[in-house]
């Protein structure tokens, strides 16, 4: 499906609906990955993760700052690239604190808790109709010879 021009505004849209997300980092010549929940504010034009401080996302972000963030939901895709900044700012970890995070520290001004903001670069998306949709479309396209309708595509500068 070849790409089609999109607006920021409706990646933002997109991302901003879905709370998980993998966070892809460099280290040395390695790549590495691990679910993170994350927080899109299209308005201040940042994506925020809560990060063990001085653990692999963290150290690898202080080596490299080029990340990978990837949002599925559904049938919808969205992988974001851009630059990953760590910070102690305990103001904006108690903004985005929530019930959830408990699991994981003993409150927003747990020492080990370090927020990771990442400023997008580029965006690309996939949108698909859902997999009954679709699968049902790619059986009716074979039986009657045209191309199936693979949903939207699309790739946006952030």
């Amino acid at each position: 499906m070849p790409p089609t021009e999109t607006s920021a505004e409706h990646v933002w849209e997109l991302i901003e609906d879905i709370r998980m997300s993998l966070l892809v980092t460099k280290t040395g010549d390695a790549i590495d990955a691990r679910p993170m929940a994350a927080i899109s504010r299209s308005e201040e034009g940042c994506i925020y993760i809560l990060a063990n401080k001085e653990e692999d996302s963290h150290r690898q972000v202080e080596e490299d700052q080029r990340v990978i963030v990837s949002f599925q939901k559904g049938a919808k895709y969205v992988v974001v690239q851009g630059q990953a900044h760590p910070s102690d700012d305990r103001e904006k970890i108690k903004e985005l604190w929530t019930v959830f995070d408990q699991a994981w520290w003993d409150g927003p001004d747990d020492p080990r808790i370090i927020l990771i903001s990442i400023e997008p670069v580029s965006a690309e998306y996939w949108e698909s109709p859902g997999k009954l949709v679709s699968y049902t479309d790619m059986l009716l396209s074979a039986a009657i010879g045209k191309k199936p309708n693979t949903g939207r595509h699309g790739e946006v500068a952030l």
